[in-house]
């Protein structure tokens, strides 16, 4: 209900305020965690329980997470200046890197005080109230996890998808905590330690998971499969649109994240009526998906003659080979010819492997085509 309330107050008319909603979204997060904390840190007081304080612990590292994002969200909404004319969205990566490198630190820092405990342990009293407490808290995070989820998946924020991943792990992490002390109470055997390594685990794992994830979409980790084929399969539908392929996105933060494509139109329309198809295209899918979408345009057939019989040729020679899918841009000039050949990159990865594949397809070429050379671009497909 308070994820539909944040969304409704941060929608005007041009569509979501993320910087407003995760704002606030970050906020709710901040108070629920400084609550957990404070149950757990009371906990500690009357138990001395490492597990206890390690999980406490990483609550108040996941407020110092919450400032950061409400703070750094804010400077990725900032609007395009002269230094930064593609803005500064891919703040919110770099803010998701600093929340992440917290969260590692204090799992390093538990991992040795566990250690500890295991080689020199003391006896702990765990009160009644112990496990009802820390069932709260449970719920809290939960319910934690649940509000962050909502809001990144409808906003597409990694900063929040960080948080919503990290309130799981704390929630599997009270879990276990709450049943070591229910073992240690039913045998009398001391876990403290071990559980406290295991939280410390899970810190650490959760840590190193989300700066995986974030520096691949600082290195170009590109649209997820499924977008790419929706981009594909909307473009396809126009009129006038065919055979849409080399796809290259460069995302400088979720609100600008610009997809160019390569589109073959007719090559006999005018460049009127191409720039048209091609705007038209551009505007709607643009709006649609809300991304910035450029369309290149290829010529679909030619008015060339030896274009005409190179692509028919070039099409057997297709068909024979396995690692060879399809080609575009056949440009030729004076007695050259470009090429573009998609290829399996999975099968031919190495510069040896790519270099044999061209000669090999120039070889071919050669062989019908005496009179001219070629040059063959290769199109990785993976």
């Amino acid at each position: 209900m308070l994820a539909k309330l944040i969304l409704k107050r941060g929608t005007n008319a041009y569509g979501y305020d993320r910087a407003k909603i995760a704002k606030e979204t970050s906020i709710l997060g901040l108070l629920s965690n400084i609550f957990a904390a404070l149950l757990k840190v009371i906990l500690y007081t009357f138990t001395g329980s490492i597990s206890i304080l390690s999980d406490a612990v990483n609550n108040i590292t996941d407020c110092a997470s919450s400032i950061i994002s409400i703070f750094g969200i804010k400077l990725a909404s900032k609007p395009r200046d002269r230094d930064h004319p593609y803005g500064h969205g891919r703040l919110e990566y770099l803010i998701s890197l600093v929340v992440s490198g917290i969260v590692l630190s204090v799992g390093f820092q538990f991992l040795r005080t566990s250690v500890e405990k295991i080689l020199h342990p003391i006896d702990i009293r765990y009160p009644s109230s112990t496990i009802v407490v820390l069932i709260i808290t449970v719920f809290i995070k939960f319910w934690q996890a649940s509000l962050y989820s909502h809001v990144a998946r409808e906003i597409d924020s990694v900063t929040l998808k960080a948080q919503e991943k990290d309130s799981l792990s704390d929630t599997l992490i009270t879990l276990v905590v709450i049943i070591s002390i229910i073992i240690e109470k039913f045998t009398g055997k001391n876990l403290d330690g071990y559980v406290g390594v295991l939280v410390a685990l899970f810190i650490l794992y959760t840590a190193l998971s989300l700066i995986y994830e974030t520096i691949s979409i600082i290195l170009g980790r590109g649209l997820t499969e499924e977008t790419k084929h929706e981009i594909k399969s909307k473009v396809s539908t126009y009129d006038g649109i065919s055979n849409v392929h080399n796809m290259m996105v460069t995302d400088f933060g979720p609100d600008n994240i610009i997809v160019l494509i390569d589109a073959a139109l007719d090559y006999n329309l005018t460049l009127e009526e191409a720039h048209n198809i091609v705007d038209k295209v551009e505007r709607e899918i643009s709006e649609l998906l809300g991304i910035k979408l450029i369309i290149h345009a290829d010529p679909l057939g030619s008015s060339s003659a030896i274009i005409k019989s190179v692509s028919e040729d070039l099409k057997k020679i297709i068909r024979e080979s396995l690692n060879v899918y399809s080609f575009h841009d056949i440009v030729l000039e004076d007695k050259k010819i470009y090429i573009d050949i998609d290829y399996n990159a999975d099968a031919v990865s190495s510069l040896k492997e790519k270099e044999a594949l061209k000669r090999e397809l120039v070889d071919k070429l050669k062989s019908i085509y005496e009179d001219y050379d070629f040059e063959i671009i290769l199109d990785p497909i993976f």
